[in-house]
């Protein structure tokens, strides 16, 4: 999923008591519904395709220009401003005091700045990847063309999930799964719907789910499992071209926090005998006692590749 920035701050800035805009999954643009009771809004609601917008409340306006007075306002102009927003029709007076001081341009600056971050954090809560635009002229033409500005990499920020925003998760889960299946030699049919059951599945159970978020991309997740009290590392992933960045990292030190909450000195964790990253970065993290061997009979048709010797004893895998 992904939108241009600007698009979402246009949207903020039209927002009102009657008016919410969504974002439309299938064709990744705002959408705008002026009827709840419309055929396509019902079908694409049903259908979890929208994402709404933060609301009129959600901008908090009106704190907005409290911040402004303090932050950027002084001598007399803050003295008018400070008795303009009592009251009723505090929105009217606020724009007629900054008139009368000439200090309009710096409340559309300060607030602008504020919807920006707004639109920042929905898209990174919502794992939908932003990017900004600008107006160019080439050297071989005096026409404008649009140049895509790229986010700054590795601007990590860390977002719990929840039945609010996860499903811009599913992708990854999926990759997940997929992965999984290649340590044995198998493929998977695990789909992004079967991702999206999977994570309910946590999501009712009360499993924490937290994933990093570069620019509104979703580049990896983990999920603890809590079983009487005992913290489980249930999946961790990261996108191939974000490992060995500090993501993985990040995600496991938050794993660490959820489990000293619950009075651990350690996380729980299963590993694919043949997952050898997986194995280096828990050795790179202290995580090198054995804990318990999992062992079961081998499958209908199953042909186990590897033979694995712990203690003198061979296991298939």
């Amino acid at each position: 999923m992904q939108i241009k920035l600007d698009d979402v701050v246009d949207a903020l800035e039209k927002t009102n008591v009657d008016t919410q805009f969504y974002y439309y999954i299938p064709e990744e643009r705002i959408v705008f519904f002026d009827n709840p009771d419309d055929d396509e809004y019902l079908e694409a609601f049903n259908n979890n395709q929208l994402i709404s917008l933060p609301s009129n409340s959600q901008k908090q306006d009106y704190q907005l220009m409290k911040d402004f007075i303090e932050e950027k306002a002084d001598g007399e102009a803050k003295e008018w401003l400070i008795e303009a927003i009592k009251g009723t029709g505090a929105f009217r007076r606020f724009r007629s005091t900054l008139d009368r001081f000439n200090i309009t341009h710096l409340w559309y600056e300060y607030k602008n700045e504020a919807y920006e971050r707004l639109a920042m954090d929905w898209c990174e809560y919502h794992g939908i990847e932003y990017y900004f635009d600008i107006p160019h002229k080439s050297d071989q033409s005096d026409e404008e063309e649009t140049v895509i500005i790229p986010k700054k990499e590795n601007d990590y920020r860390i977002i719990q999930i929840n039945k609010d925003n996860y499903y811009g998760l599913a992708y990854l889960v999926k990759d997940f799964r997929k992965v999984l299946a290649k340590l044995k030699n198998s493929e998977s049919d695990f789909d992004e719907d079967d991702a999206l059951d999977e994570l309910k599945y946590y999501l009712d159970n009360n499993y924490p789910i937290y994933v990093v978020s570069e620019g509104g991309r979703f580049i990896g997740y983990c999920v603890c499992r809590i079983v009487d009290d005992c913290i489980w590392l249930e999946s961790i992933y990261v996108i191939p071209e974000k490992r060995r960045k500090g993501v993985a990292g990040l995600l496991f030190e938050k794993a660490q926090e959820v489990s000293k909450e619950y009075n651990n000195d350690t996380l729980y964790i299963n590993v694919h005998p043949n997952n050898h990253d997986m194995l280096y970065f828990l050795k790179a993290n202290d995580y090198d006692v054995l804990n318990l061997i999992e062992i079961r009979k081998k499958y209908q048709d199953e042909d186990p590749g590897t033979t694995y010797t712990i203690d003198g004893h061979e296991y298939k895998y």
